[in-house]
């Protein structure tokens, strides 16, 4: 069996929340506990330990950090382990390597499992003695963002959660532009003569989903167009195909919209392939149109929002930097400007280009 935080808890008779707390760098630990329970992890046999850690409870801490921070430079990337096979995020790390690189920074990639039914875990290649920031990637929940920031480290998130306006914000923030972008899009089938658009994608969560939401929403009142509730397709791909599939809204097609905006470019094609394979054509029965602009999208003919991403990850380096020199500065949102609409064969037979 598994050695498991909770049997090194047991062994020590002491609780799992205190175990969690010293592996992950939390506050409230003390140093001699902290060694203490990393002993008996690397004893226990216990696999979510790094060799740095083992090494944590043999060398003095401050003399261990002062050798380490003098010698290194290092920026971490925190990032759900979806992201590096998501074409979206790769120019976005590019810009973060190349500006990093640049001011002698080393990005060391972290990944981290994010899903709703485990514990929130440091990753094993993550040292907070010798980082000197955090670049937070994709979708962090609140206590997610909560346990980072007891690392005590800076940190510069790329998108936040979509509450960040009442709640306050965690960190800097480096995000696109979406509402309008979306609002022009809209505009854009109303124009063609769409009168019945609908909508498909998560609305929730992080801020970017629900600003193309409200741009999706925008966009319809803007062109006088009534939004109505059946055609909104909530969720990711298999979620949206099940709502078609238990509704049969394909075989009435009267009663489906003629034009769907979706959230991404990756939820686009997906719904396009489904289209077609069941026999709904593209755009003449139904136009689709994504966001975002991947390498993908123009394989698939798909109209589209394009997004400066490499840029996002040039401002999110250029950021942590700032904040590591100014530590008791506001924090700040940073928007990314210079979106564009491509309009290619999936809502029209011409392709064009118009600036935002």
């Amino acid at each position: 069996m598994r050695t498991t935080q909770q049997d090194i808890a047991d062994y020590l008779k002491i609780s799992r929340l205190t175990v969690s707390k010293a592996l992950n760098y939390a506050s409230g630990v003390s140093e001699e506990t902290r060694n203490l329970i990393l002993s008996t992890a690397k004893q226990l046999g216990y696999r979510h330990i790094s060799e740095w850690q083992m090494q944590e409870a043999e060398v003095p801490s401050e003399q261990e950090g002062n050798v380490i921070m003098s010698d290194l430079k290092q920026i971490c990337l925190f990032s759900n382990l979806n992201c590096t096979t998501d074409s979206y995020w790769a120019p976005v790390i590019s810009g973060m390597v190349r500006t990093l690189t640049k001011r002698g920074y080393n990005l060391n990639l972290c990944f981290l499992d994010l899903s709703e039914d485990t514990d929130f875990e440091f990753p094993i290649n993550f040292n907070p003695r010798t980082a000197s920031g955090i670049i937070q990637l994709g979708n962090f929940k609140k206590h997610h963002i909560r346990r980072i920031r007891e690392c005590g480290l800076p940190v510069v998130a790329v998108d936040t959660v979509e509450d960040a306006w009442t709640e306050g914000l965690f960190s800097d923030v480096i995000m696109g532009v979406n509402e309008e972008p979306m609002k022009v899009l809209i505009g854009h089938l109303a124009d063609l003569g769409h009168t019945r658009i609908g909508y498909a994608g998560a609305i929730n969560g992080q801020l970017t989903n629900k600003e193309r939401w409200q741009g999706y929403r925008r966009g319809m009142a803007a062109a006088g167009l009534n939004v109505g509730s059946e055609d909104f397709f909530i969720g990711e791909f298999q979620e949206i195909v099940q709502k078609i599939e238990a509704e049969e809204r394909l075989s009435h097609l009267k009663n489906f919209p003629t034009a769907m905006v979706c959230f991404n470019d990756v939820l686009a094609i997906s719904i396009m392939r489904y289209f077609r394979a069941a026999g709904v054509k593209v755009p003449e029965m139904v136009a689709v149109a994504g966001f975002d602009n991947l390498s993908e999208s123009l394989a698939a003919d798909l109209t589209t929002v394009s997004v400066n991403r490499e840029e996002l990850g040039m401002s999110a380096a250029e950021t942590i930097l700032w904040r590591i020199e100014n530590p008791e500065r506001p924090y700040r949102v940073i928007r990314i400007s210079g979106a564009e609409l491509i309009v290619r064969n999936s809502t029209s037979a011409t392709w064009c280009k118009f600036a935002l």
